[in-house]
């Protein structure tokens, strides 16, 4: 079970927050898994004893990394979720940018997102943290959808709201993997994939 007891001291919490900081950016190049303690140490500007006395090990490290962005990504989606439940724009306007400022939390996370979706094959409390976020976004984004239940044509709005959230989560943990969508210009992945589950969406 990986847990860390939440520092009290003011100088304690700066440290760990320095180092998760640094493991964010080794996560992001690639370099996570040969950087040594000592090494994350230094570019933390701290010790080793301080690492030991607040980590233990580099999977809790890497599970409180990953914690933080779970934290962060579900605070954003609430945010994006309450704007959107009081907006007055078309539902595919509404689709369109909740993909936006969700691609957006996942750019530059690669790193994290790779590492998580490798460790998860073989750990189940990776997994569990993998499936929670997976599963928090498609909720909002099932809730989004049903929010105008009467203006979609599909015949199991909410069957069709799920495998939507679930096609979408899908495409984006295939970009983190592979970087690409083929030819489309990353710019314009969130317009396309609005339209594309819009169409579906609005299938009779």
């Amino acid at each position: 079970m990986f847990s860390i007891a939440s520092p009290t001291q003011a100088r304690s919490k700066q440290a760990l927050e320095r180092f998760l900081n640094v493991a964010a950016e080794q996560l992001a190049n690639n370099t996570f898994e040969e950087t040594g303690i000592a090494q994350l140490a230094q570019l933390a500007e701290s010790s080793v004893g301080t690492f030991y006395r607040l980590l233990g090990d580099k999977d809790v490290l890497l599970y409180a990394v990953h914690s933080r962005f779970v934290d962060q990504v579900q605070g954003i989606v609430d945010t994006l979720s309450d704007e959107l439940k009081h907006s007055e724009l078309p539902l595919d306007e509404q689709i369109e940018r909740f993909i936006s400022n969700v691609i957006v939390q996942f750019d530059g996370n690669e790193g994290l997102l790779r590492a998580l979706i490798r460790r998860s094959s073989v750990d189940l409390q990776f997994r569990q943290r993998f499936h929670h976020i997976n599963a928090y976004i498609s909720q909002a984004f099932c809730q989004l959808v049903l929010a105008h239940a009467a203006e979609l044509q599909h015949p199991q709005p909410a069957q069709a709201a799920d495998l939507a959230a679930h096609l979408l989560l899908a495409g984006m943990n295939y970009f983190t993997m592979v970087g690409t969508f083929g030819s489309t210009p990353p710019k314009v992945i969130p317009h396309e994939l609005a339209r594309f589950i819009c169409s579906y969406l609005h299938s009779a």
